[in-house]
């Protein structure tokens, strides 16, 4: 596996097929491997006294964001739209928030209102839809009777919302059509106990002896400098012993948690994944799904009918990083976010492969995706294809994959996460979902406002 190797600060480090940080959140830090599978891996980190490992997102954007604020900047002075206005989404129900959002043939947007998907939740979990019209106005909220994850509309305006393995349809009117379903493939592979305590002995297995060996290639490496005299060592030299020493004492606290992690707390951790539901797209008689595989990290798409039945898995061992996957349709072609890749990716409604657009570069670059895992999201609009970035940047491509320009950049906080973007249908009206701060921002053409004034 091709790994970026960067040096932040001498924070990050990368070794052989795994990844590790180093920070200075506590007086000292564990550091946790994420073993390489078939995402990029992972930065994480476990600060002292804790039980378990974090994503830490925003760790990139806390040593860069001068060299973010001056990227959107320039992307926003030559973007078609600019942000108009921010419509802040309150949950009726204790901690819901925006989570993702979508518009329907009305024009009118869907704005997904849950807890996060993430972590363990316990209890009856309900969620909510948010019904703004096109100027962000509330018209209506609509219960869901489950924790959802995502949702979007049919070319007909049928609302699909998933999530915690079932799915569900509504009507225009927010009425819902037919039971909930509990989705039958992934109720196969919850059942399946014995293949899943399998997968997790052999993920607790290879977790450790990958953090085993880092630690050795460490204590190997701080060896053969202190082999050194003292005067031979160069400040470079000098430096790394110092950071070697720093690394495997957090390993200490790292270890702990090695020590806790069983079979079972990983069974729990992979049935909890796979009832995730990172994705819903629909075309005029397929609804897709994109949710975590039972084994790995990677993701599965999976097809259906519009009656939600014949479920049959069309892509598997599709790269997502920091637990984000987004599908859409083109047609009856799908398009992939494969933000591990920098690229996005579309497949006809077998799973074959048409083509895959962009590249990993510079964010001001034509065509190129910058940051850890870019694009986070895609979206058709019925003529373009617009891409978002976890760093608030919205780019423009034909069906074919050709790079049309910026459209647009918003100032948004946090790290990798959900950035769905929507538009109207004469795309005079972009929304993009600032998760981190539950709110709806609508971009609207320059001209349009400079025109108003």
């Amino acid at each position: 596996m091709r790994t970026q190797r960067k040096m932040l600060m001498g924070t990050l480090f990368v070794l052989g097929t795994s990844t590790l940080s180093l920070a200075q959140e506590s007086s000292k830090p564990a550091v946790i491997i994420q073993p390489a599978a078939n995402v990029a891996p992972v930065v994480t980190i476990q600060p002292a006294g804790t039980a378990q490992p974090t994503v830490l997102g925003t760790l990139v954007q806390a040593l860069f964001g001068n060299q973010e604020d001056k990227a959107l900047k320039e992307i926003a002075k030559v973007g078609s739209h600019e942000q108009v206005k921010a419509i802040s989404i309150q949950g009726q129900k204790s901690g819901a928030t925006l989570q993702t959002l979508t518009v329907d043939p009305q024009g009118r947007v869907l704005a997904l209102v849950a807890l996060p998907r993430q972590g363990r939740i316990n209890g009856s979990i309900q969620s909510e839809i948010h019904v703004l019209d096109g100027d962000g106005v509330k018209v209506a909220v609509w219960e869901i009777p489950f924790h959802a994850h995502s949702l979007n509309c049919g070319p007909d305006g049928t609302v699909y919302v998933a999530g915690d393995a079932k799915v569900a349809k509504l009507d225009s009117k927010g009425k819902q059509l037919g039971d909930v379903l509990e989705l039958p493939h992934v109720a196969d592979l919850l059942k399946d106990k014995k293949g899943l305590r399998e997968r997790a002995e052999k993920q607790v297995k290879s977790q450790k002896d990958s953090f085993a060996n880092s630690t050795k290639q460490f204590k190997d490496r701080l060896a053969k400098l202190e082999a050194k005299k003292e005067g031979d060592l160069t400040k470079s030299e000098k430096a790394q012993v110092n950071q070697y020493k720093e690394i495997l004492e957090s390993f200490k606290e790292t270890e702990k948690f090695y020590q806790t992690l069983t079979p079972e707390s990983v069974m729990e951790d992979l049935t909890s994944r796979l009832r995730i539901i990172n994705g819903v797209a629909i075309s005029d008689k397929d609804v897709f799904l994109a949710c975590g595989e039972a084994e790995g990290y990677g993701y599965s798409i999976w097809r259906m009918d519009a009656d939600l039945k014949n479920p049959k898995r069309i892509l598997s061992n599709i790269g997502g990083c920091c637990g984000q996957m987004d599908i859409q349709c083109c047609g009856s072609d799908i398009l992939v976010a494969e933000n591990t890749k920098h690229q996005f990716a579309k497949y006809d409604r077998y799973g074959k492969e048409i083509g895959r657009f962009g590249k990993n570069g510079k964010e001001t670059d034509p065509g190129c995706f910058g940051g850890c895992c870019n694009p986070m999201n895609v979206r058709f609009t019925g003529t373009e294809v617009y891409t978002a970035e976890s760093e608030g940047i919205i780019k423009r491509f034909t069906p074919t994959g050709e790079f049309l320009g910026m459209l647009g950049a918003v100032k948004i906080s946090g790290g990798c996460k959900n950035v769905a973007v929507a538009a109207n249908k004469e795309g005079t009206r972009v929304y993009f979902c600032d998760q981190p701060g539950s709110k709806v921002l609508i971009l609207a053409p320059k001209a349009e406002k400079k025109t108003a004034n």
